[in-house]
């Protein structure tokens, strides 16, 4: 018997004698209206963790999943639960692990994934084994830049928000095990077959290396999906990851042209660095040795990229600083831009615009200003949004309402 499921048999068991009991109401996943969830807990239905923590069962009427497993903050204040629906995103299942009270808001944003049709095409893209990197995604045709590769919804889906909550790693690690649990089976090999740490394969591992984060609004949530979480990092990726919470799901799009047979990527962080700097924040902050092409270039390739990485670094430093007045800054713009084309950074190229539109906006040449605006909030439209962002993007579209009416018409002339 699983561990998971010996820990519920025993909170039954406790559970059968407490008579304190409360009632919540949160709604159902699913393509179908649910009535009701009606949630009776008990705390002292527990079995307890050698670390002293607890587990607790909560009873409810949903028929995909009539019971949830939950585990109290160390306060006290506030608890996690693991909430499961096998039949979520036409049969692929998910487990989402959040509080009772924010749960209802996740199930029915998820909604909309059930109601999201299969892409009747072939795919375009399939997993290779990739050595040390576990596995690989693909392209099986050309893709064009600005294409929307694929859009899935997570597997496993948890609220960060219990780390601010104090909930312990032991609970932690208990709810993830339930999570992985409750999985449909042909998920749960998916789930098994997504690389580790090279230390470790717990699921704790599994969930942080191969997690997505979104950390918009109130929420700060990471989702593990089944070929979205298989996309290798490269510092020069050719896609970018955006979660968009009316489809409940993660969109990748393709921020270049990808050839045929080439592996699609994404970046891990920021990656507009020096080779050593990428090379020491993956080492130690991510666990591995970044292997990408563009890191794996030869010493007098890697130094002409660092070069136009400094290069990139100081001009953006003064253009952003406005009170520097630069002797041509619209020339100063567009090097800016080549530099980014040339170093392969699409996934950032959208700022870099921005500024040019700017300059240009600011030196009175409208047309050469919109131009640059409209590519911003293309390359911007595709990439993972925060509220950096969001302002430029924002003031791009504002430049793009009226040129002349921007607060940079002319600035730099003044």
């Amino acid at each position: 018997m699983h561990a998971a499921k010996l820990l519920v048999a025993l909170v039954h068991i406790a559970q059968s004698a407490a008579a304190d009991l409360s009632e919540l109401h949160l709604l159902g996943l699913g393509q179908h209206a649910q009535p009701p969830i009606i949630i009776s807990k008990s705390d002292g239905a527990a079995e307890l963790f050698s670390s002293g923590q607890s587990l607790h069962s909560l009873q409810h009427n949903i028929s995909y999943d009539p019971e949830s497993t939950c585990a109290w903050s160390a306060n006290h204040t506030q608890r996690y639960c693991v909430f499961a629906n096998q039949q979520f995103d036409h049969g692929k299942g998910i487990s989402i692990i959040t509080t009772p009270e924010r749960a209802e808001r996740f199930f029915q944003a998820s909604a909309n994934a059930s109601r999201r049709q299969d892409s009747p095409h072939e795919p375009v893209f399939r997993t290779l084994s990739r050595g040390e990197k576990g596995r690989g995604i693909f392209a099986n045709v050309h893709i064009r830049a600005g294409s929307l590769i694929t859009e899935e919804s997570p597997i496993i889906f948890i609220d960060q928000n219990w780390n601010r909550d104090n909930l312990s790693t032991d609970a932690q690690r208990a709810l993830q095990a339930v999570a992985v649990e409750k999985l449909p089976p042909a998920t749960r090999q998916m789930f098994h077959e997504l690389l580790g740490s090279a230390r470790t394969n717990t699921h704790a591992q599994k969930l942080a290396t191969n997690g997505l984060e979104d950390e918009l609004g109130d929420f700060g949530m990471m989702g593990v999906h089944a070929n979205v979480s298989k996309l290798n990092h490269a510092c020069r990726a050719n896609a970018a990851v955006q979660w968009n919470w009316s489809s409940f799901a993660h969109r990748i799009y393709a921020v270049r042209d990808i050839a045929a047979n080439e592996e699609i990527t994404m970046s891990y962080f920021n990656t507009i660095q020096t080779f050593q700097q990428r090379q020491v924040h993956t080492k130690s902050t991510l666990g591995f040795q970044c292997l990408c092409s563009h890191c794996q270039a030869s010493k007098k390739f890697t130094d002409l990229s660092d070069d136009r990485v400094n290069e990139i670094l100081l001009l953006q430093g003064y253009l952003e600083n406005r009170a520097i007045a630069p002797a041509d800054p619209a020339a100063m713009a567009e090097l800016l831009v080549d530099l980014y084309e040339q170093e392969d950074l699409w996934l950032y190229i959208s700022k870099a615009y921005a500024i040019a539109a700017l300059e240009w906006n600011g030196v009175g040449k409208e047309h050469r200003a919109r131009s640059s605006a409209y590519e911003s909030v293309k390359a911007g439209l595709m990439i993972a949004a925060d509220p950096e962002v969001e302002d430029y993007l924002e003031d791009m579209q504002e430049l793009l309402d009226g040129a002349r009416k921007h607060w940079s018409w002319k600035y730099r002339l003044v």
